[in-house]
């Protein structure tokens, strides 16, 4: 009921305690994050009954990305989630740069979990709202994980790839800008989990299936990633595999790639069969 009856006054105390430099604790502020969330799930996103602009409440909330502690930081994320609820917001949250930010919390260190898992679900909102507006930062960090984290561990990377997919098919210019087709590619052959290969492998035959986005498939560079176990004698998927592990990490290439090559002739027959290229 406070919340309804006083919206604008709860929300000055909320960004007047989570913008403060000093004197308020993490504690504090992470609970105020939490409440801003709460006043709009209560009140929701009118400017006039919350007194306040999206811009303003943006700037503050952007400070909660800069905090020091990462609880605050993923309370800031999920209040951004929260108030991005169409195209116009989404466009001031760009226009305020808080995209790198979040890029900068995508692409942190692998122990906080929490506060990348909250970065992800609010690059999928963005994605939800409008995959057009998706930034190119948030998108090289996506690729980045998608790239090198499975050699380093990373929990996310999965996720990652999961969120380059479904952006590929909302937005393919941005991620085939910035290589993320081939990211998908990569993961192709590193994945022996058939549903999961089938998923990747399906995303690029999507996009060869439609002529406005075909052009961004290299089908003679990038496509033909998934051959190279089988037409390269001396492949190697990563220098850093000792001898010893090479004919095992070989024997996995060999079966990832075999699903995705079936998945590929099941959906687009004939297509190693480029004319143009003489590929195969």
């Amino acid at each position: 009921k406070k919340y309804i009856q006083y919206p604008a006054e709860n929300l000055r105390e909320i960004l007047q305690n989570v913008a403060k430099r000093q004197g308020v604790s993490n504690m504090r502020k992470l609970g105020h994050l939490n409440n801003f969330v709460k006043l709009l799930c209560s009140v929701g996103h009118s400017e006039e009954k919350l007194g306040f602009t999206y811009e303003e409440m943006i700037i503050c909330l952007r400070l909660a990305l800069l905090n020091e502690a990462k609880e605050v930081r993923a309370a800031g994320l999920r209040a951004l989630r929260y108030l991005i609820r169409d195209s116009s917001v989404l466009e001031k949250v760009l226009g305020l740069q808080v995209d790198y930010l979040i890029a900068r919390c995508i692409d942190i260190q692998q122990s906080n979990e929490i506060e990348r898992t909250q970065a992800l679900r609010l690059a999928r909102k963005m994605i939800t709202v409008n995959a057009l507006l998706f930034p190119s930062s948030v998108t090289n960090s996506l690729i980045a994980v998608g790239n090198d984290g499975l050699h380093e561990r990373d929990r996310m990377v999965r996720a990652c790839i999961a969120i380059i997919c479904e952006l590929s098919l909302k937005n393919p210019v941005v991620v085939a800008q910035r290589g993320g087709l081939s990211t998908i590619l990569k993961s192709v052959t590193d994945c022996q989990l058939s549903r999961i290969n089938e998923a990747l492998i399906t995303t690029i035959l999507h996009l060869l299936n439609h002529p406005h986005t075909r052009q961004y498939v290299r089908s003679d560079v990038e496509l033909e990633q998934i051959l190279a176990p089988y037409t390269d004698f001396h492949y190697r998927h990563s220098p850093d595999i000792a001898e010893g592990q090479l004919k095992e990490d070989r024997e996995a290439r060999f079966m990832a790639t075999k699903m995705s090559i079936v998945a590929s002739f099941r959906s687009w027959s004939g297509k190693w069969c480029n004319l143009q290229s003489f590929s195969f």
